[in-house]
């Protein structure tokens, strides 16, 4: 996958830059990458596994369903919808974890691809800075997450589809 392949129409971004303290930068306005990204006990999920995506290293979260689990590598280009690792069925209601420590990745807000989905949250600086995060949907095929950066949304996938929640 190259900056060609990546949807762009449904990403936003609602600043120039991004802050210095976390892990995201924005090569141009529309190719955002997430350079590192925290579970709750401080462990940097970016390059923990061994896949790249158009060079950058991927986002390896340990995926647990009712019937398997297994290490997932994500693209950590925002609009990437590429992955590697173990497979799910479409539509599987999952336990997203840190790979290292096995704890489960924190909520964040609903999700609108369907009812019970959650966005799940990594801490894109070692603080763990809740002005920091990236949410991930816990159903397997969704595409739907949000970059949020200094307490400012940065992208949000599919715009209106994200809820707020708790």
């Amino acid at each position: 996958m190259g900056r060609k392949d990546v949807d762009r129409q449904r990403l936003r971004v609602t600043r120039k830059g991004t802050s210095r303290t976390s892990g995201v930068r924005l090569l141009d306005q529309t190719y955002v990458v997430v350079t590192q990204a925290f579970c709750p006990d401080g462990h940097n999920l970016v390059g923990a596994g061994c896949t790249a995506f158009d060079g950058q290293p991927g986002i390896a979260i340990w995926v647990r369903g009712d019937e398997s689990q297994g290490l997932v590598e994500l693209s950590p280009i925002h609009g990437d919808k590429s992955k590697s690792g173990q497979e799910f069925p479409a539509g599987t209601k999952l336990r997203l974890e840190c790979p290292f420590c096995r704890t489960e990745l924190p909520y964040l807000a609903e999700c609108a691809c369907r009812k019970g989905a959650t966005l799940r949250k990594l801490f894109l600086n070692e603080k763990r800075d809740e002005a920091h995060v990236v949410g991930l949907c816990d159903i397997w095929g969704c595409t739907r997450s949000r970059v949020v950066d200094g307490n400012e949304l940065l992208s949000e996938w599919l715009a209106g589809n994200i809820a707020s929640g708790d």
